[in-house]
């Protein structure tokens, strides 16, 4: 769902939160104001652009691409803390791993399609997710590139590219501090600053600090520790520096086993929360960083510049359990995967955007060059069978780490581009776009790739509300590592490219928003091939992806708010080699057919600073393996919430309470079990 305003009623579902009033009055206001008077007021400074890479910086109904944005409001409001749920509303969003059910990583999927570790940014710097994700707690919004990000970004996988977009220095001082609980009983603490200092304000800053502590619903343990820091000096009237920096230590210990399906055609009864099964010894540790600086030179009315470089780091330690279920009773073979590495991506970016006439003809120019590297170390990896358990039963399983943690230098990476985009307005609200990044790839003494990714657009905006589009897109995706399963565990498979077309329509009105988009993307296929020595992951064919979706959100009236949306995907196997034919036209796993949405907000009239949010989203079934041989099951789930802000002392403080899986479904998903009921309480404090 394109929810891109953050405060707007008319275009956000869940924008008539209450604590965005708070944002908007400075402190010594506050004291004088009554809680209504304090509801009433809305904030102004919205964000309706993104940072889209090599497009620059452009209205989000400007930009020919389905693009999703999830502000501060929607994150506080429905107390996210995954990227999962943060997309709750966007139907062709499913999240892979719940942010406590297991370390093992937890992207997400769109239009069917896995995010992998290469196609994360912030601030529009790439960043390493391997196994963790990065803090919602210090972003101020998560924008969503629907599809092949080739010209944007560079690398990354056909699903999309995730931007996170880190706080940043206020105008005016704020200060607030926020505890929370969650169930079963982890305990949760922040504080957020900012403001400005200095001769004529010179100098801005925003410091974020984050803790959570506790025990998980399956009977795991996290402690989660935050910090973030945001500079900004405005040097003179054109030129201002920035410098952000991040870090975030993550350790999950005793949870439950990452659970798998083997040799079935129907699965065992779900859990949810049922069994207290988290492995004593076992833990997942994550440590990741980031620290980049800029220069943003604002030449003249027409043009500007940036000189950006960031660093960003990534070390994860591991000693896991998988669990293969093989029998509709739940039993599983319990094996141990000991791991851990370190990941480092360097990237230095010049880029200059602005605009200019050729007769007739306007033109909105973006052209740059960047420099990235990265780097690996490995350690060795352990897997053992180490028993059998089941998933009813509480069981006495252990596993102490007993591998080397002595790592070696792995992979080292280059890739240099070069890229330019011209927007040519030609007038009666017509448009062209087009685009190329020359990309100079290199896996240093394996492999070497120089592909040029376009982009190619036609836009009509029939009046400023509305935009209808087609596009084309290209992008190239880093091979992936063949897992531990496999014959050829530990390859790396060659880059592909992939190809997406998009038609598409952007509305914006008064009191309402609308967005349609229809799509296809051709991507080459990892398929299984079996051979006498065992099985291997090889790449054959392509998976095509054809799909619609819509989404539109209507504003009632000044206190309800209700919005919906849904995905239709065809999904499926094409072009396959003799050896896979077995495969052609099977739907491709894990991606459902159909998927949607319903959500309202409502400010309740006879309680001044109380409202409520509610949204039921349907996950359709899917195919579990290739071979479609074990389909999941479709199912609903419930959340909802309520808000309620006051004054206390002249300070504004919103207490807030919201619950996900509200009827405690019990299903699996492709990625394991679903979460259980889950209840979390806040109160926000703001000086």
């Amino acid at each position: 769902m394109p929810s891109h305003l953050l405060c707007r009623p008319a275009l956000l579902a869940i924008s008539l939160s209450v604590a965005c009033a708070a944002h908007a009055q400075s402190a010594p206001d506050r004291g004088n104001r009554s809680a209504t008077e304090l509801d009433a007021v809305k904030v102004t400074a919205e964000r309706t652009h993104a940072d889209a890479g090599a497009l620059g910086d452009r209205a989000l109904r400007d930009t020919p691409f389905a693009i999703t944005a999830v502000g501060r409001e929607q994150i506080e409001q429905r107390q996210v803390v995954s990227l999962g749920e943060a997309f709750l509303l966007d139907p062709s969003v499913t999240t892979q791993v719940s942010a406590y059910a297991s370390g093992w990583s937890s992207p997400i999927r769109n239009r069917g399609i896995d995010l992998n570790f290469d196609s994360y940014r912030v601030n529009g710097l790439q960043v390493s997710s391997w196994g963790t994700e990065w803090p919602l707690e210090v972003m101020e919004q998560v924008d969503l590139l629907k599809g092949p990000g080739g010209f944007l970004y560079g690398f990354g996988a056909p699903g999309g590219i995730v931007n996170y977009i880190t706080k940043k220095p206020t105008d005016t001082p704020t200060f607030s501090a926020q505890l929370g609980w969650r169930e079963q009983g982890i305990v949760s603490g922040g504080i957020d600053a900012g403001g400005r200092f200095g001769n004529e304000q010179m100098f801005g800053y925003r410091f974020n600090a984050y803790r959570e502590k506790g025990e998980t619903f399956n009977g795991g343990r996290v402690d989660r520790k935050v910090g973030a820091l945001a500079l900004d000096a405005r040097l003179t009237d054109r030129l201002t520096w920035t410098l952000d920096g991040v870090f975030q230590s993550r350790d999950l210990s005793g949870e439950a086993p990452q659970y798998y399906f083997r040799g079935l055609t129907s699965a065992p009864r779900p859990i949810a929360g049922d069994v207290d099964n988290g492995v004593p010894g076992t833990y997942y540790d994550t440590r990741s960083s980031l620290l980049s600086t800029a220069l943003n030179w604002q030449i003249n009315g027409n043009w500007k510049a940036n000189l950006s470089y960031g660093v960003t780091t990534s070390w994860n330690d591991v000693n896991k359990i998988f669990a293969y279920i093989d029998d509709l009773n739940g039993d599983y073979d319990v094996n141990v995967y000991e791991l851990g590495g370190k990941s480092e991506w360097k990237l230095a970016q010049a880029m200059l955007q602005g605009s200019f006439r050729t007769g007739p003809l306007q033109h909105q120019v973006v052209a740059g060059i960047s420099h990235q590297t990265g780097l690996g170390w490995d350690r060795p990896y352990e897997w053992n069978p180490i028993g059998r358990a089941n998933l009813y039963q509480r069981h006495a399983i252990r596993h102490d780490a007993v591998g080397s943690r002595v790592m070696t230098r792995g992979d080292e990476t280059v890739q240099q581009a070069v890229f330019a985009s011209d927007t040519v307005n030609l007038g009666g609200g017509w448009s062209v776009l087009a685009g190329w990044r020359y990309n100079d790839f290199e896996t240093k003494g394996r492999y070497h790739t120089y592909p040029v990714t376009p982009t190619y657009a036609v836009m009509f905006k029939p009046s400023e509300a509305v935009t209808l589009y087609a596009s084309y897109i290209e992008s190239l995706e880093a091979g992936s590592r063949v897992g531990s399963s496999y014959i050829n565990a530990g390859d790396v498979l060659d880059p592909t490219i992939s190809k997406q077309y998009e038609i598409g329509a952007k509305v914006e009105a008064t009191r309402w928003n609308a967005n349609l988009a229809a799509f296809r993307l051709e991507r080459g296929a990892n398929i299984d091939e079996l051979t006498p020595a065992g099985k291997r992951l090889v790449q054959d064919g392509i998976t095509l992806y054809e799909g619609i979706e819509a989404s539109a959100d209507l504003h009632l009236n000044d206190a309800l708010t209700v919005g919906g949306g849904v995905t239709w995907l065809d999904p499926t196997y094409d072009r396959l080699s003799p050896a896979s034919a077995a495969q052609e036209g099977n739907r491709t796993a894990g991606a459902a057919r159909w998927s949607g949405v319903v959500h309202a907000t409502y400010q309740l009239p006879w309680v001044d600073g109380l409202e409520t949010y509610a949204a039921v989203r349907y996950y359709g079934d899917v195919w579990y393996d290739a071979d479609n041989t074990l389909k999941l099951p479709d199912y609903t789930l419930v959340n909802a919430g309520v808000g309620y802000r006051l004054l206390a002392s002249g300070h504004p403080v919103t207490l807030r309470a919201s619950v996900e899986n509200l009827a405690n479904r019990k299903y699996w998903s492709n990625a394991g079990a679903g979460l259980p009921r889950t209840l979390a309480l806040s109160v926000r404090w703001e000086m």
